[in-house]
C-alpha cells in the first residue's frame, strides 16, 4: 500500500508539472483560473442577465460566491470527464512494456482535479468570514462531498478503459461536460427549475453536492441526510462496478495499444 502511495504521488506530481510546464504562471493558474472564470461569469449572468439569487443580500459578491461554489464543483467534474478518456491509451508504454497498475491512471487525473477543487474551495474561505463567520456545519462537507468523488472515480475509470477502444468518447466528452454545466444549477439556483423538470436536479449528483456546499458553506444549514444516503450507495455501486469493469477488460488492453 505504501508503494503504490508512493507511485500514485509522483504520477500526480508530474500530472501537475504536465499540464502547467508552458506557462509562465505555473501552478498558479490552480487558483487564478476559477477566480477569472467567476468574475467573468458574475459579470454575464449578473450584470446582463440581472440574474439574481433568492437568498443573501442580493449583492454581486452573494451572487458570485453561489456560482463559484457551484462552479468549482463542476469543473472538478469537468475536467475528469475531459481528461479521463486518454488517461489510459495516452500512456502505452505502461501497458504493453511495463508492469504498471495502470487503473491508477484514471485517479491520478480525478486527483489533480480534486486538487484544484480543494484550492477553489478554500479560497471562499476568506469571503465566509467576511460575511460573519463559519458555522460548525462546514466539517460536514467533506463528507456531502464523498458521493461526488465515488462518482467521478467510476467516471473515470469507465471512460479511461473505454476509450482505449473507442477514442470517439474522448470528442464526445467536451460536448458532455458542456450540456452537464447548463442543466446543474450552477448559474441559476435550483429554485427557479419548473416542478415538472425538478426530477433532473434530484438525479443529478453534480446539483445535489453544489446545493448542499452552498448550504453548509453559505447558509450554516445541514443538507438533507436522505439524499446523501441515496447518493452515497449509487455511487458505491457505481465505483464497484466501474473498478470491476476496469478489471474486466484491461488484459485487452496491450493488444489494442
Amino acid at each position: 500500500m505504501k508503494q503504490w502511495l508512493y507511485v500514485y504521488l509522483q504520477w500526480l506530481l508530474r500530472e501537475l508539472r504536465m499540464r502547467y510546464r508552458a506557462s509562465a504562471v505555473g501552478g498558479g493558474w490552480l487558483i487564478l483560473q476559477p477566480v477569472v472564470h467567476i468574475l467573468l461569469f458574475t459579470l454575464v449572468f449578473y450584470k446582463f442577465f440581472q440574474v439574481r439569487w433568492p437568498v443573501g443580500d442580493g449583492s454581486a459578491t452573494e451572487y458570485g460566491l453561489q456560482v463559484f461554489i457551484g462552479l468549482s464543483l463542476y469543473t472538478f467534474v469537468a475536467d475528469v470527464i475531459n481528461r479521463a478518456p486518454a488517461s489510459v491509451w495516452s500512456h502505452p508504454y505502461l501497458v504493453t512494456k511495463v508492469r504498471f497498475p495502470v487503473e491508477m491512471l484514471p485517479v491520478v487525473q480525478v486527483g489533480a482535479a480534486g486538487l484544484q477543487l480543494v484550492l477553489a474551495l478554500l479560497i471562499t474561505l476568506p469571503f465566509m468570514l467576511w460575511r460573519g463567520g463559519l458555522h460548525w456545519a462546514v466539517v460536514l462537507l467533506p463528507l456531502y462531498l464523498l458521493p461526488l468523488l465515488l462518482y467521478v472515480l467510476a467516471l473515470g475509470w469507465l471512460l479511461g478503459a473505454l476509450s482505449v477502444y473507442l477514442r470517439d468518447i474522448g470528442h464526445l466528452a467536451p460536448s458532455f461536460s458542456s450540456l452537464l454545466l447548463f442543466l446543474t444549477p450552477i448559474f441559476y439556483p435550483a429554485s427557479m427549475v419548473p416542478a415538472s423538470m425538478r426530477w433532473m436536479i434530484d438525479l443529478n449528483p453534480l446539483a445535489w453536492a453544489a446545493e448542499a456546499a452552498r448550504s453548509v458553506l453559505l447558509n450554516g444549514t445541514v443538507a438533507p441526510w436522505d439524499g446523501w444516503g441515496l447518493h452515497l450507495l449509487a455511487s458505491c455501486l457505481l465505483a464497484t462496478l466501474g473498478w470491476a469493469f476496469f478489471q474486466r477488460i484491461k488484459p485487452g488492453f496491450a493488444d489494442v495499444l
